[in-house]
């Protein structure tokens, strides 16, 4: 809450047992909506029932702000959309002074460094179990799962399938 408004603030919480001696860690994901918090779940549910097949798989076709390659379409861009003093001036000049793509080639460098690694007790516990060890989902687990699947081919999202069943 500020003098402006009040901003609603929504956070996952999924808690980690450590089995070995009860110890909980907890990871919190900041969400923007309680919808948003509801997608997370629901994502790890299916991954966690259905494994890693489930999981869209990640592809755009845009290019990421700050790389070379999104640098070179703003150039295109601009040349074709301004006078050629107007480029020169406005956009190599500029661009000159500024490092030109050196910016983006430090970004990727810094992004691609190695990021520091969970604990030794977290690694250990995300081992995968072998195929013998897995849990199959229950039969009413299963209907519920049928049961959404068709409430979404029928164009209902997550929050109005429980909107109407759980009222």
């Amino acid at each position: 809450m500020t003098q402006y408004s009040v901003t609603p603030e929504y956070k996952l919480m999924i808690g980690l047992r450590d089995s070995s001696n009860g110890d909980i860690l907890w990871n919190i994901i900041q969400c923007g909506s309680f919808a948003l918090a509801v997608s997370e779940w629901e994502m790890v549910r299916t991954y966690m029932e259905e494994g890693i097949n489930s999981l869209p798989e990640d592809y755009t076709d845009e290019l990421e702000e700050g790389s070379v390659e999104f640098f070179n379409l703003c150039r295109e861009s601009y040349r074709e959309e301004h006078s050629s003093i107007r480029y020169f001036f406005g956009f190599l000049i500029i661009q000159f002074f500024s490092g030109w793509t050196l910016p983006c080639y430090i970004s990727a460098w810094i992004n691609n460094r190695p990021k520091a690694s969970f604990s030794k007790e977290v690694l250990e516990w995300s081992k995968p179990l072998p195929l013998d060890q897995h849990v199959k989902p229950s039969e009413e687990l299963l209907n519920q799962t049928l049961e959404i699947r068709k409430a979404f081919s029928e164009g209902k999202n997550f929050m109005d399938y429980f909107k109407i069943n759980n009222s």
